[in-house]
């Protein structure tokens, strides 16, 4: 069964800027992100792949040799070179980046619709059982997923403006039901 959930989250007083997905690793930002903005014609990004780009080196070497905390700074960096730039676009968001309060509150201004993509954790640890590039998933992914969840959901919950629940919808599904919640205009990806 599909859930989608939303709430007002006020009203904008600038122009629309992005449509944000957010959600734990394995929710489909990414995939359901680059589809979506084709479908849009807009610009995609991946906060991961921003950080990847600018720190010119992997999420799982940063984690390894300058630790967390250098990764989130570099995180918040890369989230407000993204929304200060010009071009509309849809933003995939990385798990843990909605922790802090200053990349809530920066999302919250440029968003116009934050949809948080969701699924159970055995859905998110087989979509994520391939990758190499997750380092909070080593050892014990159910038990780090779940301890993710129980820190963040009530943050995705507050951030989000659309719950949309996974893991029984195809990919072209997702985009076609954040088009419709967020009442996006495919040919012009913003608000009709």
């Amino acid at each position: 069964m599909t859930a989608i959930n939303s709430h007002d989250s006020g009203a904008k007083n600038h122009s629309p800027k992005m449509v944000v997905l957010i959600g734990l690793m394995g929710s489909g930002k990414t995939t359901v992100g680059r589809a979506l903005a084709t479908k849009l014609n807009l610009d995609f990004a991946d906060s991961d792949e921003a950080i990847e780009k600018s720190a010119k080196t992997s999420v799982r070497e940063i984690f390894t040799e300058q630790g967390e905390p250098v990764f989130r700074q570099l995180e918040s960096q890369a989230l407000a070179d993204l929304c200060a730039g010009e071009s509309a676009m849809v933003l995939a968001v990385a798990g843990g980046a909605i922790v802090a309060a200053s990349n809530r509150e920066l999302l919250q201004k440029y968003a116009e619709c934050i949809i948080w993509l969701d699924a159970p954790t055995p859905t998110l640890v087989s979509r994520t059982g391939r990758g190499q590039h997750r380092p909070l998933l080593d050892g014990d992914p159910i038990g780090s997923l779940n301890k993710m969840r129980q820190d963040r959901e009530h943050l995705y919950q507050q951030l989000a403006t659309h719950h949309l629940v996974t893991q029984s919808l195809s990919v072209s599904q997702v985009v076609d039901q954040i088009i419709s919640v967020c009442n996006l205009s495919v040919s012009t990806g913003v608000p009709k």
